[in-house]
């Protein structure tokens, strides 16, 4: 379990998951999506872990996607069906896991930061959290189920 864009450890039978991209905002790359579902099929089979919790390390909990990544894939479309498809599996199997997940948001949680915050079973928020969905602000959809989550 060596992983660079994420933390995963285990203390008291809580699985604590960290975004650890913290110069980028924890911003999403293909790295990052690929890291989060391993380490989710690891807690899944930790028998004696009974909560995950999600957080963000430094002043961000999740920016989103990393937009310097999507600015090289927008007009590919393989390569950006690809991305949103793995980043798609990433929040089906965290809403699947078998125990809670916990949402613990602090700065920023922008449109795949808020749809990562949507798979969780619950969100706790810091007073500084900003919660919000930037996707039309960079003539994007949301690509992570957020119009399906959202009550």
């Amino acid at each position: 379990m060596s992983f660079q864009c994420i933390r995963l450890r285990v203390d008291d039978r809580v699985a604590r998951l960290t975004l650890a991209r913290p110069a980028e905002m924890n911003a999403v790359n293909p790295e990052m999506i690929e890291e989060v579902i391993e380490a989710l099929a690891d807690v899944s089979a930790m028998d004696d872990v009974k909560a995950l919790v999600v957080s963000g390390e430094g002043r961000a909990f999740c920016a989103g996607a990393d937009l310097t990544y999507m600015e090289g894939i927008l007009k590919d479309r393989e390569a950006l069906s690809r991305y949103l498809g793995r980043f798609n599996e990433m929040l089906f199997v965290l809403e699947e896991l078998p125990i809670p997940v916990i949402g613990l948001v602090h700065g920023y949680a922008l449109a795949g930061g808020l749809e990562i915050l949507l798979a969780c079973d619950m969100v706790i928020a810091a007073e500084d959290a900003r919660i919000g969905d930037q996707h039309i602000n960079f003539a994007l959809i949301p690509g992570g189920g957020s119009t399906q989550r959202l009550p």
